[in-house]
């Protein structure tokens, strides 16, 4: 899962509605899915919004990818991303899921760091199929920022591959410009970094700037009408990473039950959309009406600093307390979100076992 949003892929192009499309009264509609196929990921970067590294292990199933996919098509959902983590890691899965998600009348993305493009010929091969069943949008990530004079050649490889197989693609600039030495490949539209996830511990400290209480909005995510949601192997759907909107695997608040992991509840999706309401869900409505500083305010909880590097770097510090004294477990979630997987505890989401006192959501 890549450190910034971007733009192109979070404007989404909107499809006909499947013949068989739900057209009833929902409190939450989307456009978009994308799955969080794997948390595991050929790198641990820093900037990170899910923790994604080689040893976590979580992985969507194909019966978990289709069952969804089907839920979205029938309420009318235009398109699916495959992210993680690096979802080529899944590769077979990932394609087989592709073909359905065109099948029932999705348009189809792929979001991947190209590990796997050794060479412009390597490259054609593995993207080959996706460029069969009309793939369209490949989005690569660049390193120019996070590795000093980065070797960006399976990054070269895989435009120069996409290109001659006609995908769309697009490269992912984080925090610097990237330059392959491909023209028109880059554009310079740099996204900037937000500072959630792994990057809210790591990276934040050293671009903090912003007293709390002047982060009073969240400019980053439309809560009240996300138009796209993530969802991963736990099922969670996450209208902000680390943020649940409910379980779809569950059809409601989860975890599921172990027999839902292996068998999604069959109109999951609906009835998490159905729910959905941002002015009343717990964090939700206190982060929409306040910003991460109503959030503190609300749950009792004092700032650990005296400057944030942005509203999700404050945002995320209250949401890692509040899991961590285990209250809105339901909401706040999943746990790899919030370094929960990390070996030895190597990962640690910056937040103390302490339980935020005074009123607020969840409150027991």
């Amino acid at each position: 899962m890549r450190g910034a949003r971007r733009r192109d892929r979070d404007s989404v192009h909107l499809v006909s509605l499947p013949a068989e499309a739900y057209t009833g009264r929902m409190s939450t509609r989307l456009e978009g899915i994308h799955f969080l196929v794997t948390y595991r990921c050929t790198y641990a970067c820093e900037h990170c919004f899910v923790w994604g590294s080689p040893d976590a292990e979580a992985t969507m199933t194909l019966a978990q990818l289709t069952g969804v996919i089907d839920q979205a098509a029938r309420l009318g959902v235009a398109q699916v991303y495959f992210e993680g983590g690096e979802p080529t890691l899944a590769y077979a899965v990932v394609l087989a899921a592709a073909r359905h998600a065109r099948a029932r009348g999705l348009d189809v993305g792929m979001v991947s760091n190209c590990y796997w493009a050794t060479s412009p010929d390597d490259a054609a091969a593995w993207l080959a199929p996706f460029a069969e069943l009309g793939l369209a949008d490949l989005s690569l990530s660049s390193y120019a920022y996070f590795v000093e004079d980065a070797d960006e050649e399976h990054l070269r490889a895989a435009v120069l591959a996409a290109r001659t197989l006609g995908i769309p693609t697009s490269v992912l600039e984080v925090g610097a410009p990237a330059d392959i030495g491909v023209p028109g490949a880059c554009s310079g539209d740099v996204d900037e970094i937000m500072y959630r996830g792994r990057a809210a511990v790591l990276l934040a400290p050293d671009h903090a700037s912003r007293p709390p209480e002047s982060l009073v909005t969240c400019p980053h995510e439309d809560l009240v009408h996300p138009g796209r949601a993530h969802i991963g192997p736990d099922g969670e759907l996450q209208v902000c990473q680390g943020i649940s909107a409910g379980n779809v695997f569950a059809g409601g608040d989860g975890p599921p039950a172990p027999e839902r992991l292996a068998t999604p509840h069959p109109d999951g999706l609906r009835r998490v959309l159905d729910a959905y309401d941002a002015h009343t869900r717990p964090v939700v409505r206190e982060i929409v009406a306040g910003g991460p500083w109503g959030l503190a305010q609300s749950v009792g909880h004092a700032p650990r600093r005296a400057r944030y590097a942005d509203e999700c770097h404050l945002c995320y510090e209250v949401r890692a307390a509040l899991r961590a004294g285990r209250r809105c477990p339901a909401v706040i979630a999943p746990g790899q979100c919030y370094a929960e997987n990390e070996p030895d505890g190597s990962g640690s989401s910056g937040a103390d076992d302490e339980r935020p006192g005074g009123p607020g959501p969840c409150s027991s």
